[in-house]
């Protein structure tokens, strides 16, 4: 019997050890700069970034005005929680999705705790309007490379569809602004 109940828990650590690489991705640690300088390097890969966080309507966006790139980083929240933020074209500004938010085939998801919490409080503080410096963990999603009038920018997302789109995955830090 005993043998049996190791040769069970042996087996289910080995399959729990070959499974976990699979769940647990590490997000990459990335500036703004960094980001928006090659936005297509880090499509669809986790990353942890920080910045600073702009929210009102027709703008949920983070920012480093040190940055040379004129290409804007939209937000949106994973998982079932709206950003409440208007930006275009019927796009619902609701607080609560049915489904998980799934963009180009991937589901997101949100952690929401006490960050996130601190995180709502502070950039809805006025009238729906807020700043704050953050650090946040998300998606990213770089949209395509246009040349526009006044350039070439990666586009896709956000107002007017003129941003690429980091899906707030965890918030790891908030300071008001």
């Amino acid at each position: 019997m005993k043998k049996k109940t190791y040769f069970v828990a042996a087996t289910l650590a080995m399959v729990i050890a070959w499974a976990l690489p699979t769940f647990a991705e590490e997000p990459v640690k990335v500036s703004v700069c960094q980001l928006l300088e090659d936005p297509g390097q880090y499509n669809h890969r986790l990353i942890e970034i920080s910045g600073a966080v702009s929210r009102g309507f027709e703008d949920f966006t983070l920012n480093d005005r040190s940055c040379k790139s004129r290409d804007t980083i939209w937000l949106e929240f994973g998982g079932t929680q709206g950003s409440e933020v208007m930006y275009c074209c019927g796009v619902s500004a609701d607080a609560k999705r049915k489904s998980p938010l799934v963009v180009e085939g991937i589901e997101t998801r949100l952690v929401v705790d006490s960050m996130f919490e601190k995180f709502q409080k502070t950039t809805k503080s006025k009238g729906g309007y807020g700043q704050a410096e953050v650090t946040l963990v998300g998606r990213y999603f770089s949209g395509s490379k246009q040349t526009l009038p006044g350039g070439t920018f990666w586009v896709g997302y956000g107002h007017m569809g003129f941003a690429t789109l980091l899906v707030i995955e965890q918030v790891k830090q908030v300071r008001s602004k």
